[in-house]
């Protein structure tokens, strides 16, 4: 996938999610002010309303993260082992940021840290 693919649909996503955050009851006051946020500005924002559990934040979070690797040309390289990230996995989803044997690793961590939490 070339570079203007890569950025293409993360725009994609970029418009879609600000669609969805735009749409949220307890933002659309906030975001009334200025129509023009940045993605940190919006993370900021969704912060400030408490809203870091949203699964719109996690995606807005993915988003950011995807956008800084393409500019450093990092894109598709895993954030735990730095190893290539499976081709098949970017297509599934381009915001993913691990290979699949660290997203296999991360799920038994987050698993077990779930049951220590309960």
């Amino acid at each position: 996938m070339s570079t203007n693919q890569i950025k293409q649909m993360l725009s994609d996503i970029e418009s879609e999610l600000r669609q969805k955050i735009g749409a949220h009851p307890d933002i659309q006051a906030k975001l009334m002010d200025k129509h023009n946020y940045s993605l940190c500005e919006l993370i900021e924002i969704m912060t400030q309303a408490h809203l870091c559990d949203n699964p719109l934040f996690f995606k807005l979070m993915q988003l950011d993260a995807a956008c800084c690797q393409l500019d450093i040309g990092l894109y598709g390289v895993c954030s735990d082992c730095e190893s290539e990230i499976e081709a098949e996995l970017l297509v599934a989803n381009p915001l993913e940021q691990r290979c699949l044997s660290c997203t296999s690793q991360y799920k038994r961590e987050h698993r077990q840290e779930l049951r220590l939490n309960h």
